[in-house]
This record gives C-alpha cells, structure tokens and sequence, in this order.
C-alpha cells in the first residue's frame, strides 16, 4: 500500500464539514491518501502479528478493530461529493474498501480457523500459509487497483506524483518477504513436526513407529536441505536461511547419527545392556543440548530479517503542475 506525502502545506481536517468543501485537487487527491494510509498503517501491524503471534485471540480483536475502522472509512468516503475531475479516484476507493471489509470480516476470519490447528501437521500449516498469502494477495490487488485511479487521477488534475522509480508499493514489498519467509519455513516445519513426532512416540515408548519416523526424518531433511541452502539472500539478509540450514542439519544429523541409539534402546525394552543405555544417554544429551540453541538462533533471524524488511513508502511527494 504506497503512501503519498504533499509537499504542499494543507490544513486539511477530516470532519464531515470540511469535507462537503473539497474544491482543490490536491486536498481531494490527500483525503483519500490519508484515509488509506492510516488504513495501510494498520493492516501491516496487524498482517505481521497475525503470521508471528500464536495469540488468536488478540489477532482477532486486532482484525475487528481494522474492521471497523474500515467501516468508518467507509462512512466518511461515501459523504464526499465527486470531484468535477475524479477520474474515478473515489469510486475506486469505495470498491478497495469493500474488499477490505470482505478480507476482514470474512477471509482474515477464516485464515485465523486454519492457525488453530495449522501446527498438527505439515499439510494443515500448508493450507494455513496458502490461505494467509491468498488473502494478502488480494490486499495487494487492492491496493494496486487504488495505486492506479491515483495516478489517473494525478494526470488527470496536473498533479505530479513523485515515485521512486524502483520501488514496490508496501503490499508487493510485505507479500515478497512474506513469500520468501514462508517458503523457508514451511520447508523447516516438515522437518521440525518430523521430529517432534519422533520424540513424542519415543516419550510414549511407541517403539513400532520410531524406525519408520526416523527413515522418514532422514529422507525428508535430505530433500529439503537442498532446497533451503539454494535459496538467494533476501536484500542482503542470508542469516535466517542459514539459522534454519543449521537447524535442519542438526535435526538431520540426530536422526542418522543419534536417533538410531534410541530406536533400539525403546525396542530392548528390558534387555539393554550398560552400552544400549550409554548410547541412549549420549543420544538425549545431545537433543537437549542442540536443539533449544538451534531454535533460538532461528527466532532470533527471523525478528532480524522482519525489523531490516520493514515495508517502505514508495513515493517520495506530489506536487502540482
């Protein structure tokens, strides 16, 4: 969602009565800007804390509270009359901020649903993640549909938008870090839900399960790692990739070297002998000595890489002609 800032001084107010008097192009273009950027505001709060937080509930109050602040936006565009030149600015924005109120009151609801239950298992996290970028995606369509009434808006009043050439609007800049963040991460959580499996049927002394878990652990790691170390820096940031290749290894490396000790400790049962339980001992110490370590490293990337890769406005101004 691409912020616009005036260089020219305006005292503008936003009560109804001074919007009844919008005469100028550039007030009527700033009305509809700020109303938008204070909606933009929010929603990149409320976007980042709804992957990253595990608190459904405050998600939710935050989600309605963005709710209704659409709704009052809603309220205020709907009593400004049409500028002689719009060019469709103010219809476009009423149709932004319908599907706004749609993602809010029912698809953001929706993705929240799938979080509950999205960590007992790599297909469910999937479909989360999947929802979660569908409905961001349409955030981002949104806001580029508005990005271009702005603009038509600006050529059709001689009004100069200053644009950094290069840049992406805040929505396109959230979805890629988002996309990039993701896909490492669901990689590394087939791996993590892999291995908790295994300790949980070891806990259990589920000794059936334990070899087939650990195949599969090994064949999966195999298979993701590669994948992982093969993604590219995003904007100079490799620290979280590389937090969750050590993560992955590790894991990895436990379940070839270590876990083996512990398979055949739990199928013994009552007939270990003083090295079946040396290895077994050797085997924990080392889960509880590596694994704790590891997912600190990577909470504590993932917090660096979303401070550095905060969205960025992508204007500089407007000024008329």
């Amino acid at each position: 969602m691409i912020r616009y800032f005036l260089i020219l001084a305006l005292a503008l107010t936003t009560t109804l009565q001074a919007q009844e008097s919008i005469q100028n192009p550039v007030a009527y273009f700033d009305f509809f800007n700020q109303e938008h950027n204070a909606l933009a505001q929010k929603n990149m709060e409320y976007l980042q804390y709804a992957v990253h937080s595990e608190d459904l509930n405050v998600i939710a109050e935050k989600r309605l509270a963005l709710l209704e602040q659409v709704q009052s936006t809603q309220e205020k565009v709907a009593q400004v009359p049409e500028f002689d030149n719009d060019a469709g600015l103010k219809s476009t924005m009423a149709d932004v901020l319908s599907t706004y109120e749609e993602l809010f009151e029912i698809g953001f609801q929706e993705v929240e649903t799938l979080k509950i239950e999205s960590q007992e298992s790599f297909q469910q996290m999937e479909r989360y993640l999947a929802a979660q970028t569908a409905s961001e995606q349409r955030m981002a369509e949104a806001s580029g549909r508005l990005l271009a009434a702005q603009r038509r808006f600006a050529k059709a009043n001689n009004i100069t938008l200053m644009e950094d050439g290069g840049s992406k609007s805040e929505a396109e800049q959230l979805n890629a870090l988002n996309e990039y963040q993701r896909d490492i991460f669901l990689r590394s959580f087939r791996i993590g839900k892999l291995n908790a499996n295994f300790l949980v049927a070891m806990e259990k002394g589920d000794a059936e399960n334990l070899e087939s878990i650990r195949k599969e652990l090994v064949q999966a790691a195999n298979e993701e790692l590669p994948a992982v170390k093969g993604k590219a820096d995003y904007n100079g940031n490799t620290a979280y990739r590389d937090a969750i290749v050590a993560q992955m290894e590790i894991i990895r490396d436990l379940a070839t070297d270590d876990y083996p000790a512990v398979v055949n400790a739990i199928s013994k049962g009552n007939q270990l002998t003083q090295a079946d339980v040396d290895a077994y001992n050797r085997a924990i110490g080392k889960v509880n000595q590596r694994l704790n370590p590891a997912a600190e490293q990577v909470n504590t990337a993932l917090q660096n890489l979303l401070r550095s890769n905060v969205p960025k406005p992508a204007l500089r101004g407007v000024k008329q002609i």
